[in-house]
């Protein structure tokens, strides 16, 4: 993800949760979306617009969600950050699964690939060592 092509935090979340549900239903609906997000439809409306000025998802009013392949490609990269953090925190640091999703969400903005990818392999290294802090 190029700097300038960076959405903000919130965004990102939004749009994973688009992916995440468009893998799991082929499409997402702004019902789905707000009950994920735990917020209101009208708040999901907004952000639905500004993602879609942005061309990473298709929405028409009243219809459904779905992403661009630009949106598909940029949540994807951003899930498997999402993976490999909640990896690290829960196998390696021993963080309870509650805990090491909610930091791993709030981390995940912030994380250039590269260092994602470096965490990737400790994690990977770790394991196969048996190391795990209790």
């Amino acid at each position: 993800m190029e700097r300038e092509d960076k959405l903000a935090p919130r965004l990102e979340d939004y749009l994973e949760t688009i992916y995440l549900l468009e893998k799991k239903n082929k499409v997402a609906r702004v019902k789905e979306i707000a009950s994920a997000r735990k917020v209101k439809m009208p708040t999901v409306t907004e952000v639905l617009k500004r993602l879609t000025e942005k061309g990473y998802i298709v929405y028409e009013p009243y219809g459904y969600v779905v992403t661009t392949e630009k949106g598909k490609e940029y949540a994807e990269k951003l899930y498997s950050k999402h993976r490999v953090l909640i990896s690290f925190l829960r196998d390696i640091l021993g963080l309870p699964y509650d805990k090491a999703e909610k930091e791993g969400c709030l981390i995940e903005h912030h994380l250039s690939e590269e260092t994602v990818r470096k965490i990737e392999k400790l994690t990977e290294k770790l394991k196969e060592m048996g190391f795990k802090l209790e």
